[in-house]
């Protein structure tokens, strides 16, 4: 899981100026908590004056960059990363990998995922290759290790049993744009683009542009007789120390009804 690298070509200025209008603030607002004048920070985004590395990391938390980006403010700047894939030794590593998974096995039995960068799926619970086996018709002993994208892309039973297909696709798509400047993953921009251009998804995003990505996604399935509804939920670890482990998700489904509930329980 390591990072990707930062490009080499970006100005410190044009970097800045994008991650302030990423997070909606305003120059007087982000000088006043970063510590310095609003004349200062006009010079560094102008080019006109170059930062120190403690400016550029007082800069990085008025803005509330994640790792990733705090990296690539610094790198526009002539510093090292302050954090980079390999910071943290293996054993660290494995052992916040397996905090993680263990809250896959907490969520039993309802559905859970660990995700990296958001689209591919590590490991799922046995709720996960329950629900995988009901939409596929055939059975599954482990979720297997797919890309979203890919599976909303994807023609057959997961597509076609998704009441609200649309809408889901939808949601990952903001939720996607939302997260794209610590992405910066190629292939993960080709496969949104063919999944912008379906026209119902093209129509929901096109009748509401600047819907902010929302913090749960409601997933309707049609199974023969029987109907699911599953809140998602996203969680991830905050100010981690390595991008490799940024780059965790952990994807809860939480039934929406009782009767979600009792199937997954098997009442």
């Amino acid at each position: 899981m390591n990072a990707d690298p930062l490009p080499a070509a970006e100005s410190f200025p044009a970097v800045l100026r994008a991650q302030r209008r990423h997070a909606g603030r305003s120059q007087l607002q982000t000088a006043l908590i970063a510590g310095i004048s609003q004349r200062h920070l006009s010079f560094l985004e102008s080019g006109r004056a170059r930062p120190g590395r403690g400016v550029v990391l007082a800069l990085s938390a008025a803005l509330g960059l994640d790792v990733a980006r705090q990296n690539r403010l610094l790198f526009a700047a002539g510093f090292a990363p302050s954090y980079d894939a390999g910071v943290q030794s293996a054993a660290e590593l494995a052992l916040v990998e397996r905090a993680m998974r263990a809250f896959l096995q907490a969520h039993e039995p309802f559905p859970a995922l660990l995700l990296r960068d958001g689209a591919w799926i590590e490991q799922g619970n046995r709720g996960a290759a329950r629900l995988w086996s009901a939409v596929r018709g055939t059975p599954l002993d482990e979720v297997p290790q797919d890309n979203v994208f890919e599976l909303m892309l994807r023609p057959g039973a997961r597509r076609e049993r998704l009441e609200n297909w649309s809408e889901a696709a939808a949601c990952l798509l903001r939720r996607y744009m939302a997260e794209h400047v610590q992405l910066r993953r190629p292939e993960l921009d080709a496969l949104a683009a063919r999944l912008a251009a379906d026209p119902q998804v093209r129509e929901l995003l096109c009748s509401d542009a600047a819907a902010p990505a929302s913090p749960v996604v409601l997933l309707r399935y049609r199974l023969d007789e029987v109907r699911l509804a599953l809140f998602v939920v996203i969680a991830g670890l905050h100010a981690p120390l390595d991008t490799r482990v940024e780059r965790l998700r952990v994807e809860f489904l939480v039934p929406a009804d009782t009767a979600t509930e009792r199937w997954f329980r098997g009442a």
